[in-house]
């Protein structure tokens, strides 16, 4: 079980994303677990479209556990809403690795990299089409010419499964998180969470939050992508093509249009 993601903020909703990961930012890594599985398929995916190591942007990088196991090949860099969700990323990572606080659906580095990756399906935070595609063009601002995008989403048949489901449980420690997805439309799903932590006295403090998802069409989401790539491919996490209903789909794009 994971959050979902830190750092993913529709426009005009920034401030509220940022203070709710900010306050279960000390909890992420011990719910989330090992990123390990993520980490290595992108490496695989790299390792085939750059044989030498490669400068790289995480964009939504939370506590940077995808780029803290890239980082002994990869030039890494980070971005994140959450300034708690940073000071911890920057404990874990090699000094001097560029952190940047900035909204992943309008940043501006003026730098480029040769990969832009973002994971957990973190783009689902946003909740309108066009921030969708204000994303997509902060990414092909930021890549090199032969660069790559990657990332993934989840479709709205796994969000509406996820609604469907009971309560999930999960004990960490000596806490525990409570999680529910609920959805009143259909297109918006709330995912709910409680997060009960142990204080020094022996009681529990509630820590609650709601955040709020959508997707997309992987056809209208290609199509967008289109527009800004020269190549895509739809996957899923065991490198096979993906098909359009799948709950979990990877995009990786090439060659951004200028």
């Amino acid at each position: 079980m994971t959050f979902p993601h830190p750092g993913r903020a529709r426009l005009g909703h920034a401030w509220f994303v940022m203070t709710m990961y900010d306050l279960f930012a000390p909890h992420y890594d011990a719910v989330t677990g090992d990123s390990a599985t993520e980490a290595a398929f992108i490496d695989h995916i790299l390792r085939r479209a750059y044989p030498q190591p490669v400068t790289l942007l995480e964009v939504a990088c939370g506590t940077g556990g995808i780029i803290e196991s890239l980082a002994d090949r990869y030039q890494v860099a980070g971005l994140d809403i959450s300034p708690g969700m940073l000071a911890i990323a920057r404990a874990k990572l090699p000094a001097g690795t560029p952190l940047h606080l900035a909204d992943m659906s309008r940043f501006s580095l003026g730098v480029r990299f040769d990969a832009v990756i973002c994971v957990y399906h973190g783009i689902n935070h946003l909740l309108g089409f066009p921030a969708w595609e204000s994303f997509f063009d902060c990414v092909r601002g930021h890549l090199n010419q032969d660069g790559i995008f990657i990332f993934d989403v989840l479709t709205l048949g796994n969000l509406q499964k996820m609604a469907s489901a009971p309560e999930m449980v999960q004990r960490f420690g000596d806490n525990s998180l409570r999680v529910t997805v609920q959805s009143s439309d259909g297109a918006v799903f709330g995912w709910n969470f409680e997060v009960l932590e142990l204080q020094r006295d022996g009681g529990y403090k509630s820590l609650r939050e709601v955040i709020n998802t959508t997707s997309f069409p992987p056809a209208r989401i290609r199509a967008a992508l289109s527009e800004r790539f020269t190549a895509i491919k739809m996957l899923e996490s065991d490198g096979s093509l993906a098909g359009e209903e799948e709950g979990r789909t990877w995009f990786v794009c090439t060659g951004p249009r200028s």
